[in-house]
């Protein structure tokens, strides 16, 4: 593992395994600054995108990399209620709507960080009572594992001294190709159902079959087939698994493979493994000329696998719950795995 100092006072953490995969991580954010692989011409593709400026991870970036929280994804009209007590959260989407945590929300956070081992690095951050609007005391630890079988873990532990909603994830922007569009990936998703958003990009509360639409990835498609169709991926998609709704914590699936991805220009899959019970599927429809390492991402040129709750928990009541409190830590593990096909 190397350390290197990324300027102001913050750090770069750059991992690498035994078949050359290198992952770099910053303290900003505990974000992923980018992700490298050999592809099956062993050329060195950057699939996961980042910036080796830190004012790129403390201004708006589309959250490449970053991780996320307290809640991803909307809350809508930035307003929920929790014991009969309304808060009101910052608009930072559309001047309307709550959007990752904010706009200083922990994705723009300076996380404490150690080195738990030559592979593997814990990020650890304290948001007060009041951060952002939200209620209670939150300790957040984020820990990446780089490991011999390409697989980059992300496992989140968290603890509050009070109820309040919880729902973090990593944002990376994926691209097999290392630039151009994202048209000629495979897709597969593990989901027969998903979530349909209004034209502010908000859950219509709405729980539809994927089957027969454009959004059924549960046989491999091209991501090009149906995407104009769906005006573009921003989606949440709820995994098969019986009454995984209902259930905070399904680590006993956590060998089943969610969701997949693959391109055979450069002969590298990504698959997903996740205790989450579902995923926004983002296939970047709003990155404009935004300048990462190397390369600029337009309009379809990488795409998020984003492990979440349902977005909008907190403004429908059928939608399972995410309020935590003291007598339920939050824990939860996704793995990114590459490899060549």
């Amino acid at each position: 593992m190397q350390i290197k100092n990324f300027g102001n006072g913050y750090l770069v953490y750059e991992l690498k395994n035994k078949n050359n995969m290198v992952l770099r991580l910053t303290d900003i954010g505990a974000s992923i600054t980018g992700v490298f692989f050999n592809d099956k011409n062993n050329n060195e593709v950057q699939v996961s995108f980042g910036s080796d400026e830190p004012s790129f991870y403390l201004n708006p970036h589309d959250y490449i990399g970053a991780s996320v929280g307290r809640v991803a994804n909307r809350i809508i009209n930035a307003e929920f209620t929790l014991d009969g007590k309304t808060y009101k959260l910052v608009k930072n989407d559309n001047n309307k709507h709550h959007l990752h945590g904010g706009t200083e929300g922990i994705s723009f956070k300076k996380f404490d960080s150690n080195v738990l081992s030559s592979n593997s690095v814990s990020f650890d951050y304290f948001s007060p009572s009041g951060e952002e609007g939200y209620p209670a005391d939150v300790s957040i630890n984020i820990v990446y594992t780089l490991t011999d079988n390409n697989e980059i873990v992300i496992e989140y532990f968290s603890k509050t001294n009070a109820p309040t909603p919880l729902n973090f994830t990593n944002h990376a922007y994926w691209n097999l190709n290392g630039e151009g569009t994202i048209y000629d990936h495979d897709l597969f998703i593990d989901s027969s159902f998903y979530l349909p958003v209004t034209d502010e990009c908000v859950s219509s509360g709405e729980i539809l079959k994927t089957e027969n639409t454009p959004f059924d990835f549960t046989k491999t498609k091209k991501i090009c087939a149906d995407i104009e169709k769906a005006n573009g991926y921003d989606n949440c998609f709820i995994f098969n698994e019986k009454n995984i709704l209902s259930n905070r914590n399904i680590s006993d699936n956590l060998n089943k493979l969610r969701a997949s991805c693959y391109s055979e220009k450069t002969g590298i899959s990504l698959e997903l493994y996740t205790t989450k019970p579902s995923m926004h599927f983002y296939s970047g429809n709003m990155l404009d000329n935004r300048e990462v390492r190397n390369t600029v991402l337009n309009r379809h040129n990488a795409f998020c696998f984003e492990t979440e709750f349902l977005p909008a928990s907190l403004n429908f009541p059928h939608f399972p719950s995410i309020i935590f409190d003291a007598d339920r830590n939050y824990n939860h593990k996704t793995i990114y795995k590459l490899d060549l096909k």
